[in-house]
C-alpha cells in the first residue's frame, strides 16, 4: 500500500488469502458465525481446510460443553458435536431443563420444563397430575384437569445465556379440551426480577378454534379480544406456543435472573384439560428471519396456505422439510432437503403419460392409505 504525496489517494495492492498461513486463516474463521464459516469453506482448499477443522468449530461451542455431553455419546469432530447440539437439546440439570444451539450463531437456547417451573392454582395439588405425553422433551409434564386461576413463574440465571443477544421467551403448552379457557386472556410479562419488564395478553384457545358461548353458560359477558391481544401458533412438533415477552442480554449482569410469568386469575369460572410441557427461551425470530428466509424458494408464501400459523421462517422451513406440500392442483408434492435446503418433487400419476396394452376399464384411480396424493393409478409415481 502506498500513498502519494500531496493527494489523500490510497492505493492497495492484491493480497494472495491462500498464501496466508493455515493457523492464520483458521484463527479468523474462528473469530466469526457457524453460518460465515460454511460459506468461508468454498473460498479455497486451504480455507475449506481451515473452516472444517477442530480449532474453528471448538470456538463455536459454549464454555464448559464437556459437562453437557453425555459420556456414551462420542463424535469425530467438533463440527459434528456443534451439528448434534443444533438438532438434538440435550437434558441438564437432572432432566429440568433442556439446552441447545441456534444453528446458524451458535447462540445457547433452553426450555424450562414445568418441573422447573412454579405452578400454583385455585384447585391445586388435587387437579394437577404429572403424566408422560408423545412429543414432550421432558419425560413427565404438568396436566391440570380443573383449576379457576393459575400463575405459573419460571427464573433462569443470566449467565446461562448468550451475551449481546435478543431472546423472546414462549408458553408451550397443549389445551384438549378449550374448557373455559377461550373467556379470559393470560397475563404474561419476561423481565429481570426487581425490574418493570415486558407485558402482554395471549388467550390459549388457537384464534381459528374460538368461538363465542351464551351469556349464560359463563355468567357474564364474554370480552371481544382487542387487537394486541395474542393467540398460539403451532408449533412443529406438535404443541402450542404463545409468545409471553422479550429480553436483550447485553452480558453486563452476570449475578441475576431472568423471570417469566403467566396469570390468569380474573375469570373466576371453572376450567381445566390444560397440559405444560415449559418455557422456551430462544433468539428473536427477528434476528434469525433473515438467514433462514434466504433458505427458503423463491415465492415460498405461494405455497403454504396457512403462513399465519407458523411463528417464524424457521419453523415454515422445518415444515417444507418434514411435510411435503402439494401444488399445481395437486398434481405434484414438492419439499425441501432438510440438510441442504434444495427442492424436491414428486410426480403423481394423474401429471404421468401412462400408455400400457389392454382395454382402459383395466386401470382405476384409487385412493390409498400412505399416498401424497387423493388417488392414485397402478403406479405410484416417480420421484
Amino acid at each position: 500500500m502506498e500513498e502519494r504525496k500531496g493527494k489523500q489517494e490510497v492505493m492497495c495492492g492484491t493480497l494472495d488469502l491462500s498464501a496466508l498461513p493455515l493457523g492464520c486463516i483458521t484463527l479468523i474463521i474462528s473469530f466469526t458465525s457457524p453460518r460465515d464459516a460454511c460459506r468461508l469453506s468454498l473460498v479455497s482448499t486451504a480455507f475449506n481446510s481451515a473452516a472444517e477443522s477442530d480449532a474453528v468449530w471448538g470456538s463455536f461451542l459454549p464454555s464448559q460443553y464437556q459437562a453437557l455431553i453425555p459420556s456414551s455419546l462420542s463424535f469425530s469432530s467438533k463440527k459434528q458435536l456443534y451439528l448434534s447440539l443444533c438438532e438434538n437439546p440435550l437434558l441438564i440439570e437432572a432432566g429440568r431443563k433442556s439446552f441447545w444451539l441456534e444453528r446458524m450463531s451458535g447462540k445457547k437456547c433452553y426450555m424450562l420444563s414445568s418441573r422447573d417451573l412454579s405452578i400454583i392454582g385455585s384447585d391445586l395439588p388435587e387437579y394437577r397430575r404429572w403424566i408422560s405425553t408423545r412429543g414432550a422433551r421432558f419425560d413427565e409434564v404438568a396436566y391440570i384437569r380443573r383449576f379457576r386461576w393459575f400463575e405459573i413463574r419460571g427464573r433462569i440465571s443470566i449467565s446461562m445465556l448468550s451475551p449481546m443477544t435478543h431472546y423472546k421467551a414462549y408458553l408451550v403448552c397443549k389445551v384438549r379440551n378449550f374448557c373455559g379457557l377461550q373467556f379470559f386472556p393470560v397475563k404474561l410479562s419476561v423481565g429481570v426480577v426487581g425490574t418493570e419488564g415486558s407485558k402482554r395478553s395471549a388467550y390459549l384457545q388457537p384464534k381459528k378454534e374460538r368461538r363465542r358461548w351464551p351469556y349464560w353458560q359463563i355468567g357474564e359477558e364474554q370480552p371481544i379480544p382487542g387487537d394486541d391481544v395474542q393467540f398460539p401458533k403451532a408449533r412443529v412438533d406438535g404443541w402450542l406456543e404463545v409468545e409471553m415477552g422479550e429480553f436483550f442480554n447485553e452480558g453486563c449482569v452476570d449475578d441475576g435472573e431472568l423471570e417469566m410469568s403467566a396469570l390468569e386469575i380474573e375469570g373466576g369460572i371453572v376450567k381445566g384439560d390444560l397440559i405444560f410441557q415449559g418455557i422456551e427461551i430462544r433468539l428473536s425470530t427477528a434476528e434469525l428471519d433473515t438467514a433462514w428466509e434466504s433458505l427458503l424458494p423463491c415465492q415460498y408464501q405461494d405455497l403454504i396456505p396457512t403462513l399465519d400459523s407458523f411463528s417464524s421462517k424457521k419453523d415454515i422451513y422445518l415444515s417444507l422439510g418434514g411435510n411435503p406440500v402439494r401444488i399445481e392442483g395437486g398434481r405434484k408434492s414438492f419439499w425441501l432437503d432438510r440438510v441442504s435446503g434444495k427442492k424436491c418433487y414428486m410426480l403423481s400419476p394423474r401429471d404421468l403419460s401412462i400408455i400400457r396394452s389392454g382395454p382402459p376399464g383395466y386401470r382405476r384411480w384409487i385412493s390409498t392409505r400412505g399416498a401424497r396424493f387423493f388417488s392414485l393409478d397402478c403406479h405410484a409415481g416417480w420421484v
